[in-house]
């Protein structure tokens, strides 16, 4: 699935609209300013809104913009990774884009430490990325890597997982929560099941801990937790699965899929806007990611 070409994108360049309060995205900017002193300069950040965060980037910290990036643009926003379950993954592999040396996932690469000689900004921050999406918790999520600039598009040193997508286009967030038609989420059965397909036992809370297929024609009913080990299978030390079949029509489910679906319907509310600021501490993202997923059934 995330085999690249960068000389063969199609139809992959159309923009992509995302449902506001479910995007959140971490970019890269890229410096094309006459300055030689910050003519291609990198910056990592935290976005929900790609349009508006560029804009705000390239207007000054006054503007809403980051104090790193005032007058040391114009900035472009050359590519975003995107597809987190929510804002504090994001802002975690901001943090260790931002901080390789530091990050508890990164710092064991001493490669990833400083800029190679004559190697570009642009290129160092690529080879960081490029070390991110292969390592654990990273890895297991569905993310997306969009290029937003083609002169910048450039095949990945290391493969990626299969369940990764690497596309090139414009992403835009739409600016109202009222769903339109080719966004709309497949309603749930007609009937819900009052029992677990898995365990057998009674749903409590069926609002926050029901999960079932995105085959709106299947009537899979059962626990978050008992899914989610059903999909894990034989894989040990991982709480969160990548996906798998429905035990019940064997349609092939991502469970990033899954928990989107749950948010959409729940009408889960818009969380964190814009980050600027650095973080202070490098929380422990198997944990982060585990909350995000045991967020909707607590």
């Amino acid at each position: 699935m995330n085999s690249y070409d960068p000389q063969d994108t199609g139809s992959q360049q159309e923009e992509t609209v995302a449902l506001k309060g479910h995007f959140y995205g971490v970019y890269l900017l890229c410096s094309q300013s006459l300055d030689p002193r910050y003519r291609g300069k990198c910056y990592v950040g935290f976005t929900v809104n790609p349009k508006r965060r560029i804009r705000q980037h390239n207007l000054g910290c006054d503007f809403g913009g980051a104090r790193k990036t005032s007058r040391k643009g114009p900035w472009l926003m050359v590519m975003i990774v995107h597809g987190f379950p929510n804002n504090t993954v994001a802002l975690q592999f901001e943090w260790a884009w931002q901080q390789p040396s530091l990050s508890t996932r990164l710092k064991m690469y001493p490669e990833l430490k400083r800029k190679l000689p004559r190697e570009t900004f642009f290129d160092y921050n690529f080879r960081i990325l490029s070390h991110m999406l292969g390592v654990g918790p990273w890895n297991r999520l569905p993310l997306t890597v969009r290029w937003l600039e083609t002169d910048y598009e450039r095949p990945f040193s290391k493969t990626l997982p299969n369940h990764m997508e690497i596309v090139s286009g414009k992403v835009s967030i739409s600016a109202s929560q009222r769903r339109r038609p080719d966004d709309a989420v497949p309603p749930p059965p007609v009937a819900w099941a009052s029992e677990c397909h898995l365990c057998m036992q009674q749903i409590e809370q069926p609002e926050k801990s029901r999960l079932g297929c995105t085959n709106q024609m299947c009537r899979l009913t059962c626990h978050m937790v008992c899914l989610a080990n059903y999909l894990l299978g034989d894989e040990t030390g991982h709480y969160i699965p990548v996906g798998g079949e429905c035990p019940l029509c064997e349609t092939r489910l991502s469970w990033a899929a899954l928990l989107q679906r749950k948010r959409l319907l729940m009408g889960v509310p818009e969380e964190l806007q814009d980050h600027d600021e650095d973080l202070s501490d490098d929380i422990d993202v198997d944990s982060d990611i585990e909350d995000g997923a045991q967020e909707l059934s607590n």
